[in-house]
């Protein structure tokens, strides 16, 4: 430590001190105390470079982008081979955290801002040498005392207060609800490629709750995926801005809406806002939201698919489709497929959370992006659906994705996502049980997707004992790593 003495600005080592604040709406905790800006584990950029004696594998949580044979696995997260990497502008490709670096003995590291990003950088030399470029502008906290996770509780209150954020003390009350959604439900049912996108109607959504009564499950959100709107051009990725309900799935969708409100649940929506297609009814109408291209499996080639402009007017094309829904009594918006430079879905974050909250602050804007720079425009992060395939190590990926929300995330909560995983056929009754395990007592809602009768009485049971369980619990949902 010595030799970075001179980055460092002692100004003195804040405490936290906890008021609670009513809101009108959502009450929040405030984290008042000035001091806490500066301590001594901060070193403040000039341009340098640091370097920190490491040992890996360094668990590095924005690290989501994967290679195909490790899907399903979580060895892109911990890396012990060499590398430099921008957690700013890496893609969060399914889920990226925050922008820290935690090795095997607990040296934990993190960015503090986003000024001068695009030079904020991590390089492992693959041996023992981690090198941070600081950028002017840039700060870091760095501790080398080997206690990772105190380390990153401490960097969040400060990153808290740095932010703005005020955790959550109280939330609306549905807000913590057992949560239903279609999307794996829709997978098991399909028989054919591409067909569950086909398959989400408005008898669907009565088949599935009506089972859901059957089961005698306790009542709660229930979410519509993927494949309610309009795919106008016939492909699925022109479906990707053509946020209308498609007439031929749903007559009237108000009366879908109606029915599960009538059924005593509350209605939810899946929507990919960050990718947009030229053939969509939003790209015909605003051509200026078309971005840059998704880059192909090939090289040489791009997807036909678009990422939303981030420099576009996204708030009024955000504020027209949430209130489309929200007048017909849509209360919760599950928004995916955030998988562009961070950087840019920031921006896009940002101006989707302050549309639904100018329209209704009790609207639940659901996230994938656990990152603390994102954490002030999310309500909840989702561990993000798992496929439950024994050829990868999922077991590692659902625990390292539930520590990656409850970590980056601080004051939000968490959506313990999909139970049984996303990969409806490699689900057996064995794994299914053994995922819904892996859940019990971890902070968070939980969600079901697929319907567990596939599997046989005993999934249906046991998922009932732990629905209920937690219903009738404290229903602690907010993330306390702070």
């Amino acid at each position: 430590m010595n030799n970075r003495r001179d980055f460092i600005k002692k100004v003195g080592i804040g405490s936290v001190a906890m008021a609670g604040v009513s809101g009108s709406v959502v009450g929040l905790n405030r984290l008042d105390n000035k001091d806490i800006y500066f301590s001594e584990n901060i070193i403040l950029g000039d341009g340098r470079q640091v370097k920190v004696k490491v040992t890996a594998p360094l668990f590095c949580p924005y690290q989501s982008n994967g290679t195909p044979a490790q899907k399903g696995g979580n060895d892109y997260y911990y890396q012990s081979h060499a590398f430099t990497q921008n957690p700013f502008t890496c893609a969060a490709s399914g889920m990226s955290g925050s922008p820290v670096i935690i090795d095997a003995k607990g040296v934990f590291v993190g960015f503090m801002t986003t000024l001068g990003f695009e030079n904020s950088i991590f390089s492992f030399d693959g041996k023992e040498t981690l090198s941070i470029n600081i950028p002017e502008g840039q700060d870091i906290y760095l501790d080398e005392v080997g206690n990772g996770d105190k380390a990153w509780k401490a960097y969040n209150r400060i990153m808290m207060q740095r932010l703005n954020i005020n955790p959550y003390k109280e939330t609306p009350k549905f807000w913590a609800d057992v949560e239903y959604c279609t999307w794996s439900e829709q997978k098991k049912q399909s028989t054919k490629r591409q067909e569950h996108f086909h398959l989400l109607t408005h008898d669907f959504v009565k088949r599935y709750i009506d089972k859901i009564i059957e089961f005698d499950y306790p009542k709660g959100k229930l979410t519509l995926d993927h494949g309610w709107g309009m795919f106008p051009d016939g492909s699925i990725n022109s479906g990707f801005g053509s946020w209308v309900p498609d007439r031929k799935k749903f007559p009237d969708f108000r009366k879908t809406m109606d029915l599960i409100n009538e059924k005593g649940f509350t209605p939810g929506l899946w929507i990919g806002f960050p990718k947009i297609h030229k053939n969509s009814m939003a790209a015909k109408k605003y051509p200026e939201l078309l971005g840059n291209f998704k880059q192909g499996s090939n090289s040489s080639r791009k997807d036909d698919i678009q990422w939303l402009n981030a420099k576009a007017d996204i708030f009024d094309y955000a504020s027209e489709v949430i209130a489309r829904f929200y007048n017909m009594g849509v209360m919760k918006f599950k928004i995916d497929m955030s998988y562009n430079t961070k950087s840019d879905m920031l921006h896009i974050h940002k101006e989707l959370y302050k549309a639904a909250k100018l329209i209704d602050k009790n609207i639940e804007m659901e996230f994938h992006v656990p990152d603390i720079f994102f954490t002030k425009y999310t309500d909840v992060v989702r561990t993000n659906d798992v496929w439950l395939n024994d050829n990868y190590n999922w077991k590692g990926r659902v625990k390292t994705h539930y520590e990656i929300c409850y970590k980056s995330a601080p004051g939000r909560g968490i959506n313990l996502d999909h139970i049984g995983g996303n990969d409806t056929g490699a689900i057996t009754e064995k794994k299914f049980l053994e995922h819904l395990n892996g859940y019990e007592g971890k902070t968070g809602y939980p969600l079901v997707s697929v319907l567990p009768h596939h599997w046989g009485d005993k999934c249906v049971k046991k998922t009932g004992e732990y629905l209920w369980k937690y219903e009738k619990g404290e229903k602690n949902i907010l993330s306390d790593f702070y």
